[in-house]
């Protein structure tokens, strides 16, 4: 995500019925959500408790990312443990290796042609460096949650489990 404008938009295409249901959801007309989007007609732009909402309301990540990228970093989901077998395990580990790829890929094809990376090639191969990474720690985290000693009680160690989503 590029800019803020571009989340508010993101969020509302992964919301069923789009702009018109998310300005719904937030208890506003749509020409009010697009004035704000816009800041048209004397409006400021959304407020982060209303762009939280937005993100709650299209279970996305969106923002979160954002907010990550603007200080370098990546947003991770924290694996529930609940919600974890060794199939999933498989699957995120399969998912690591294809981004691992396309990191690769980019970098052959950014250096093929004339053995420079331009900004463009460097953004793109950042971004999917920053995918392959988050989809590695996801993957790493879900294994420790997934094999991690249990208390007697079959309670998991303290602090495991409790959050559902950081940022690092």
């Amino acid at each position: 995500m590029v800019d803020l404008k571009s989340v508010v938009k993101a969020m509302c295409k992964a919301y069923p019925g789009g702009r018109s249901a998310m300005a719904g959801a937030l208890g506003m007309t749509e020409t009010q959500f697009n004035n704000n989007l816009y800041e048209k007609n004397g409006c400021r732009f959304f407020e982060i408790v209303e762009l939280e909402a937005m993100e709650d309301i299209s279970s996305t990540n969106h923002l979160a990312d954002y907010f990550a990228q603007r200080r370098g970093g990546f947003f991770v989901e924290i694996p529930n443990r609940e919600e974890l077998d060794h199939v999933d395990l498989f699957i995120k580990g399969v998912k690591v290796a294809a981004k691992s790829g396309k990191v690769d890929q980019q970098i052959n094809i950014s250096i093929a042609d004339d053995g420079v990376i331009d900004e463009g090639e460097k953004a793109e191969i950042m971004a999917l460096h920053r995918k392959h990474l988050a989809a590695r720690d996801e993957y790493v985290k879900s294994v420790v949650a997934l094999h991690e000693k249990v208390d007697a009680s079959g309670v998991q160690a303290r602090g495991v489990g409790g959050l559902t989503k950081r940022v690092e």
